[in-house]
């Protein structure tokens, strides 16, 4: 039987990458080095999944690319309702609305637009359309024949994608709303129609500049949502 590689101080290491890691939503328009990118996409690969299926699909944009599909979503967005392949929630009951309306407040406070600023909050949300000016975002998709549990893979990837690219000096931000228009994103990118579209991520370099990228967000202690088990008696 090998023995497991043992990992001095490993664990140091992958906490102070798990803390470190935010949501970028401000990018420079400079692309990355393409080998940045193979070795990026090459460390998320080796998340597990259900009998190593290995479910996701990403198409990833470089410029001008990116530019011409945010130019295509910013115009959607004005325009047309989403119509996402998955429903976004419409509710959120306690506790997921307190954790919902403080990031919300992180976010808008960072950006100084006040809660009763209708343009400032527009011109906000139309930033997730603009793709946050990064100069790549990958758009992430499975087959639709899979299920449910195919999509937890997706997320497990998705987590080693993000601290991956903690550990590589890429900055990066998973969005839902690109995938409010999900023929436009098949249409532009050469998606299959037989695959579910799930979620953006813009990355690149943050811009130092953009308020945005000054919001931070909190945690719960784990006993809220960590459930300890006895043996009965």
């Amino acid at each position: 039987m090998t023995a497991k590689p043992q990992f001095p101080k490993a664990s140091e290491v992958v906490s102070e990458l798990l803390s470190s890691r935010q949501s970028v939503r401000g990018f420079l328009p400079d692309p990355l080095p393409p080998a940045t990118i193979d070795r990026l996409f090459s460390m998320a690969q080796k998340a597990p999944s259900w009998c190593n299926i290995q479910s996701w699909r990403v198409s990833v944009t470089s410029p001008p690319q990116t530019k011409q599909l945010s130019d295509v979503l910013v115009a959607a967005a004005k325009s047309q309702l989403p119509k996402p392949d998955i429903d976004f929630p419409l509710v959120y009951p306690e506790p997921y609305n307190q954790h919902r309306r403080r990031c919300g407040g992180a976010l808008y406070g960072a950006m100084n637009v006040a809660r009763d600023d209708k343009s400032g909050r527009y011109d906000a949300w139309l930033r997730n359309y603009e793709l946050f000016d990064a100069p790549h975002v990958a758009i992430v998709s499975r087959d639709k024949r899979l299920g449910e549990y195919a999509t937890l893979d997706v997320g497990v990837w998705l987590g080693m994608l993000l601290v991956a690219a903690e550990s590589l000096g890429v900055d990066a931000c998973a969005m839902a709303s690109v995938a409010a228009y999900p023929d436009l994103l098949r249409e532009h990118l050469e998606i299959p129609e037989d695959e579910l579209i799930l979620f953006g991520i813009a990355f690149g370099t943050r811009d130092p500049e953009v308020p945005a990228n000054a919001a931070r967000t909190t945690r719960d202690d784990i006993s809220a949502n960590l459930r300890m088990t006895k043996t009965k008696a």
